[in-house]
C-alpha cells in the first residue's frame, strides 16, 4: 500500500461540502450512526473488538494531507489513538446524543452509552474519509466479510481540455435562469447553527402501505422519488403559511456513481448529485411530483450529468475552495436549495455486532443553514424512520412540527 494517495475528483468535491458547512458556523461534515444494543456492553471489550476489525484500525490510522500548494493526500498508518469516550444515561435522548457531531480532523469518533440494562453505541463518521457505502462495508467487516480499504484510484481518462469543455457545457445547463428566485426557507442569521431533530418510525403495516404508493414512472421504480415529492409537497405547505409566493422548488439528492463491478471499498468517496427543478404548478400530489422528479432522474442519467458533474470538480478542484464555493454559491445568492434530502437502505445490514443482538439502527446526515432543513429516511428491520434535522435559527419549533407532520400526514393519505 502506498503510503500517500492524492484524492480524486469526487473526494474534492467532499471537502468542499466540509469547507461550506464551517463557513455557514456548522460544526462538521459527519453522519452520524447509532446502535442500539439488545444487552451490555463494557467499555474494554468494545475497545478491542473495534481494534480487532483490520478495516477499523486502518480507517482510524488514516489522516488528510493539506499542503499550501498542489493537491490534498491522504496519509496511512498515521499512530493515532481511538477517538473514544463512555457515558452513563437513563435514556437516549436523540436530540442530545446527536447534537455534538464536531469529530474536528479524524475520521472517527466513538462514544459507548451505558445505559441501566443495555448499551448503544455511536459512530460518527467523518464524511471527507468515509461514504454511506463505506459505512455500510464498514458494518459488514464486522461480520467477516472482506473489502478492500481504498478504492482504487483511475487515471483520468478524458484529457484536461475535454473536460474543460464538459465545466463550461454543464455550467451554462446549470446556472440557466439560476437568477430567478427560488422557493427557499429564508434565514438572515449569522449565528451558529442551534440543530434540533425529530424522529418517526412507521409500523410495519404503515411502510407496506407508503411503499405501495411508489409510481413507477419513465422506466424508473424509486423509494427516492416518492420521498421527494413527499417533501416537496410539505414545504409547499409551510411557505403557503408563511404566505410567500411560490416560486420555483430546487433541490438535489446523492447518486452513487460506484459501478457494481467494482471491488467495494472502505476509505473514499464515489457520488455525485442529481438537481430537480420544479415550477409551483408542477407540485401538485404524490403521483405527479414523482411523474416529473423519475422523468428528470432518467434526462440527468441519460446526460451523464453526475458524471460531468464531477468531470467540472476535476476542473474547480484546481482553485481555493473559498473561491470554489463563491463561484457555486453566487448564481443563487446563496440560496443553493430548498432543502437537502438523504434515503439510505440500511436494512438489517447486519444483525449482530460485538456478538450482541442488534434492537435498532439510526444513521443520520450532517445539518447545514443552507438549506436549513435536512430530511432523511431510511428502513431498518421491515420499518421506515423518518428523520427531520433543522436548524432552530433558520425554523420554528411549529414551523418544523408543521413539515415532519405534513410530510407523515402525506405518505399515510387514503388516495
Amino acid at each position: 500500500m502506498a503510503r500517500e494517495i492524492e484524492l480524486n475528483s469526487s473526494d474534492h468535491f467532499q471537502l468542499l461540502f466540509d469547507y461550506k458547512i464551517k463557513k455557514e458556523k456548522g460544526t462538521a461534515n459527519t453522519s452520524q450512526l447509532l446502535i442500539e444494543l439488545a444487552s451490555k456492553i463494557s467499555s474494554e471489550e468494545l475497545r478491542d473488538y473495534l481494534l480487532a476489525n483490520p478495516h477499523f484500525k486502518a480507517l482510524i490510522s488514516t489522516s488528510l494531507i493539506r499542503p499550501f500548494f498542489g493537491k490534498e493526500r491522504y496519509r496511512f498508518d498515521v499512530e493515532r489513538e481511538l477517538d473514544y469516550s463512555e457515558v452513563q444515561m437513563d435514556f437516549v435522548d436523540l436530540s442530545k446524543v446527536f447534537q455534538n457531531d464536531d469529530v474536528g480532523s479524524v475520521p472517527v469518533k466513538i462514544a459507548l452509552i451505558q445505559l441501566p440494562k443495555s448499551s448503544s453505541i455511536l459512530f460518527q463518521f467523518n464524511h471527507v474519509f468515509i461514504d454511506n457505502s463505506g459505512v455500510k462495508n464498514l458494518l459488514r467487516s464486522f461480520n467477516g466479510e472482506e473489502f478492500d480499504f481504498i478504492r482504487k484510484n483511475k487515471p483520468e481518462k478524458i484529457s484536461f481540455f475535454k473536460r474543460m469543455k464538459i465545466t463550461f457545457q454543464l455550467s451554462r445547463k446549470m446556472m440557466s435562469k439560476w437568477y430567478e428566485s427560488k422557493a427557499f426557507i429564508h434565514s438572515s442569521t449569522k449565528k451558529p447553527i442551534d440543530k434540533d431533530y425529530k424522529f418517526h418510525t412507521f409500523t410495519d403495516e404503515e411502510t407496506t402501505f407508503i411503499k405501495a404508493k411508489i409510481k413507477r414512472s419513465h422506466h424508473i421504480e424509486s423509494v427516492s422519488s416518492l420521498m421527494l415529492a413527499a417533501c416537496c409537497l410539505s414545504l409547499k405547505e409551510l411557505l403557503l403559511k408563511r404566505g410567500e409566493k411560490l416560486k420555483e422548488f430546487v433541490f438535489q439528492q446523492p447518486f452513487d456513481l460506484a459501478p457494481r463491478k467494482e471491488v467495494p471499498y472502505i476509505l473514499g468517496n464515489r457520488f455525485s448529485f442529481i438537481h430537480y427543478r420544479l415550477q409551483p404548478e408542477q407540485v401538485t400530489n404524490l403521483a405527479e411530483v414523482q411523474n416529473e422528479v423519475n422523468k428528470q432522474t432518467l434526462q440527468q442519467m441519460k446526460d451523464k450529468i453526475p458524471q460531468n458533474f464531477l468531470h467540472l470538480e476535476s476542473i474547480l478542484r484546481l482553485v481555493n475552495l473559498r473561491f470554489h464555493l463563491w463561484m457555486i454559491s453566487l448564481p443563487a445568492r446563496g440560496k443553493m436549495t430548498s432543502f437537502a434530502y438523504s434515503f439510505v437502505d440500511e436494512t438489517k445490514v447486519i444483525d449482530q455486532f460485538a456478538g450482541r443482538k442488534i434492537l435498532n439502527m439510526i444513521h443520520i446526515p450532517p445539518v447545514m443553514r443552507k438549506p436549513p432543513v435536512t430530511i432523511g429516511f431510511a428502513y431498518y428491520d421491515s420499518k421506515l424512520l423518518t428523520q427531520l434535522c433543522y436548524d432552530k435559527n433558520a425554523l420554528s419549533a411549529d414551523e418544523a412540527d408543521l413539515i415532519f407532520d405534513s410530510i407523515k400526514g402525506v405518505l399515510l393519505a387514503q388516495e
